[in-house]
């Protein structure tokens, strides 16, 4: 399946650049960045671990089946990209044990936007996941639910952007439990047409199914004060990632329910970790995604 006949999250293709890398401009008209952050958009970290995925299936190591992304191993992510910059990726492919590993480095001309490793393994293995420990069996005891109005006056994300639909409950410094549904109406599915005839075409992207993730952490980054507008207060940020793996594929028609812990928070940093379920199985596994809160004026002069 090629990146014409898969869901994919930006729009724009990839083109090739030498030595095997790729290249990705920035529109400002891609729904990504509608509401990620109004006034201010970004292109989230997730977004860069979806192209490095995509690139990485378009041009699979020689010899290899065809191919699963079982985890995301750790992604750092340096310095922010914004609409119109031009994103550079390079692939390098090892053989590892049963699977490959690639390991993806994107910039924008000198600056390093991030640094990211994922694993693959053959598609026809088994891609069952088990709960993580320490995420809860049952919703915690505290505050909940949140409606929309309510989750909207606690975290910035809006328009296509805004990618839980309630919070079930929250523990403010603990836990939190947050749905999302996933339909066939949202933007990454606008590029598919009636001749894509592969339902696995239609699973959904890992960028939003794990910006969906972030933001229910969000929710408890913001439980102890509401951060709605960017540039009056902080832009959220996503450091790292370390440990992520992927389960069954999520398409319309599936509720998302986000099971999200804090683990610590040092020199106001939060460390997130948790699970993703669909009817009770899991599909997505974080053993740690890490928050941060940074001026918008001192990003502007990074």
């Amino acid at each position: 399946m090629s990146g014409h006949e898969r869901c994919r999250s930006v729009r724009t293709p990839l083109t090739e650049v030498r030595a095997g890398g790729v290249q990705l401009a920035l529109d400002p008209t891609e729904p990504v960045f509608h509401g990620h952050y109004r006034g201010f958009p970004i292109f989230a970290g997730v977004f860069l671990v979806e192209t490095a995925h995509q690139a990485a299936l378009d041009r699979p190591p020689a010899g290899a089946p065809r191919l699963r992304l079982a985890r995301l191993e750790s992604a750092r992510f340096l310095h922010p990209a914004y609409p119109g910059d031009t994103l550079t990726f390079s692939l390098r492919w090892t053989r590892d044990g049963t699977g490959w590993v690639c390991r993806a480095a994107a910039a924008t001309g000198q600056d390093q936007v991030a640094k990211i490793r994922l694993r693959y393994e053959d598609a026809g293995a088994a891609a069952h996941l088990a709960p993580p420990s320490g995420t809860q069996d049952r919703l915690p005891a505290g505050l909940g639910p949140l409606s929309l109005p309510e989750l909207m006056a606690r975290i910035p994300h809006r328009d296509e952007m805004l990618l839980i639909d309630r919070v079930l409950s929250f523990a403010p410094g603990e836990r939190a439990t947050a749905e999302k549904a996933v339909t066939y109406g949202e933007p990454w599915y606008r590029h598919l047409d009636d001749t894509v005839k592969d339902p696995a075409a239609y699973a959904y992207p890992i960028g939003p199914l794990m910006e969906s993730f972030n933001q229910a952490a969000a929710v408890l980054a913001t439980a102890g004060k509401a951060n709605t507008d960017v540039l009056a207060d902080e832009v959220l940020m996503l450091g790292s990632y370390t440990d992520v793996a992927f389960g069954a594929p999520v398409f319309p028609g599936d509720t998302l329910e986000h099971r999200v812990r804090l683990a610590r928070t040092v020199d106001g940093i939060q460390l997130f970790e948790g699970s993703t379920r669909v009817r009770g199985e899991v599909v997505l596994t974080v053993s740690q995604a890490v928050l941060a809160r940074r001026p918008a004026d001192r990003l502007r002069q990074a």
